[in-house]
């Protein structure tokens, strides 16, 4: 019997042709339908959390270095991207993989923020595969009443 090599395809790749064809057969987009994990196939899974005084987004990203991080803002609109790279060790010489798991190539992950947060304010910190961003939250305003007097 012999193994016929395989290589992991991500959902997004064939999602896309999939997706043409059938928003063109029955007019309406399938992506937007379908659960997010197949929305984000190779993305990195991101975690959000918030107290009453900050939100807090951590991301996995394992064996990366901080260098290879993107981590950019645009409004309140927050990107992590990047790019894994395969490295082949010299070790491996020889070998003949059968089977693939391991994620590789460029990724992208936007999560929409909500408007209490300090942007100007966010930290990041990598440390042992997670990247942990946190966002303080705005102050609540007082509110005041405004008297209003006859002219």
């Amino acid at each position: 019997m012999s193994l016929i090599p395989w290589r992991r395809r991500f959902a997004s790749e064939l999602a896309q042709p999939l997706s043409t064809w059938i928003e063109s057969y029955f007019d309406r987009p399938m992506l937007e339908n379908l659960p997010e994990v197949f929305r984000t196939a190779g993305a990195p899974p991101v975690n959000v959390a918030e107290n009453e005084t900050a939100l807090t987004v951590t991301a996995e990203l394992p064996g990366l270095e901080e260098e290879d991080i993107d981590v950019r803002l645009v409004g309140n609109q927050l990107t992590i991207s990047g790019e894994r790279k395969w490295e082949k060790k010299e070790k491996d010489k020889g070998k003949e993989y059968t089977r693939i798991e391991s994620q590789f190539g460029s990724f992208s992950r936007t999560l929409t923020l909500p408007m209490n947060l300090r942007l100007d304010r966010a930290e990041a910190v990598y440390d042992k595969g997670v990247l942990t961003i946190e966002f303080p939250k705005v102050e609540p305003t007082p509110t005041a009443k405004i008297k209003v007097k006859k002219k």
